[in-house]
């Protein structure tokens, strides 16, 4: 596999000009009901997606289409409950 490289702004502008169009309103819900201790945080994690929008990889993540080399297994074999307890998590956060 070719090494991907992105070069991406990290500017609230750039990160909505790489997101999906499908995800621009909840980009936007989470960085306007962000609280003072978490600004940061938030917009890391929407840089993220956006990096990965921009290298192409997404979509493949969304779908559970896997990019990784070599032997592995499924997370979900190896940290039992993980997916459910992130959920969870993610829904006691947006509450």
């Amino acid at each position: 596999m070719a090494l991907i490289t992105v070069h991406l702004k990290r500017t609230v502008d750039a990160v909505r000009a790489a997101l999906p169009e499908d995800e621009l309103a909840e980009f936007d819900a989470d960085m306007a009901s962000t609280t003072d201790d978490e600004p940061q945080r938030t917009f890391e994690r929407w840089f993220a997606r956006a990096v990965l929008n921009e290298a192409g990889l997404l979509a493949d993540i969304k779908a559970g289409i896997s990019h990784a080399t070599g032997k592995g297994i499924p997370v979900d074999e190896a940290f039992p409950g993980l997916r459910e307890r992130w959920e969870r998590e993610r829904a006691q956060r947006a509450a």
